[in-house]
């Protein structure tokens, strides 16, 4: 598997096709290979698909405690470098939405179009760790509490109750292999930091917010994704916001094909 090796971490990546570059930014603590199971297949036919694993994530060891949404996106600027990449449709999901943003804002010459999925957005009331996500993990422990979080919030109630094989083979791949719990708690820290200010109304590329109507609820913060996504698509010029009924977090996963039929509507308008 390639590395791009930076002064403070080795960033695992791989690519998949050809034709123009497609990156896809995982969400906290979750590694590039949730996309191998519908995404990768489905865009590999006519895109040069990049996924990989932020620092500190899966097989990309850090060397450093830096773990802001600023390094995270500079990291995914190197790699596009690296790949000499011309410039990229990026697809941020959750937490890899707030990555992608910061690539629109500070290496908008690395895009080409912007696709917000569920994106986090700017914290206004809180910073450091919320203390919802100190409560679950003193009250369940890390793996348990990342479980649970990931079917609440990932999956409606009916899905979950109806597909529980389809739940069990997402979550083996989400859960294979989470970092350890401080580099976990530190990646929590870098998200609840960001904050975009007024930059937003700056972004010039061709954006699309993607969210389910099932994510009004299992926030670990002050806003919902559901809040994130209309504010996002209400700043961003001409930013177009989709949401998809009966789906929750993982809506690229529990309806691949809605997803990305709507991914493909966009990069090709």
């Amino acid at each position: 598997m390639p590395i791009l090796h930076l002064d403070d971490a080795d960033i695992s990546y791989e690519t998949y096709g050809e034709g123009p570059p497609f990156l896809f930014c995982s969400a906290t603590s979750t590694s590039g290979d949730v996309w191998k199971l519908c995404q990768v297949p489905e865009f590999s036919r006519d895109h040069q698909v990049i996924v990989f694993d932020q620092r500190g994530v899966g097989r990309s060891p850090a060397r450093s405690t830096d773990f802001s949404t600023a390094r995270l996106a500079a990291d995914a600027a190197a790699l596009l470098e690296h790949l000499k990449a011309p410039p990229a449709i990026v697809l941020g999901h959750s937490n890899g939405g707030r990555v992608a943003q910061l690539l629109a804002l500070d290496y908008p010459q690395r895009l080409s179009k912007l696709i917000l999925a569920s994106s986090g957005g700017t914290h206004k009331k809180t910073n450091g760790i919320p203390l919802s996500v100190c409560m679950e993990l003193l009250n369940k422990g890390y793996e348990r509490s990342l479980r649970e979080h990931a079917i609440e919030a990932g999956f409606t109630k009916a899905f979950a109750a109806a597909h529980p094989q389809e739940v069990e083979r997402f979550l083996a791949v989400r859960l294979a292999d989470p970092p350890p719990v401080e580099i976990y708690l530190r990646h929590v820290i870098g998200r609840q930091e960001y904050d975009a200010g007024d930059r937003l109304k700056t972004i010039a590329v061709p954006t699309l917010v993607m969210v389910g109507d099932d994510e009004g609820h299992g926030q670990r913060g002050d806003s919902s994704h559901l809040d994130f996504a209309k504010s996002l698509a209400a700043e961003i010029p001409g930013a177009k916001l989709v949401v998809l009924p009966d789906q929750g977090h993982y809506y690229y996963f529990s309806d691949a094909a809605t997803t990305n039929r709507i991914i493909r509507e966009f990069i090709s308008s």
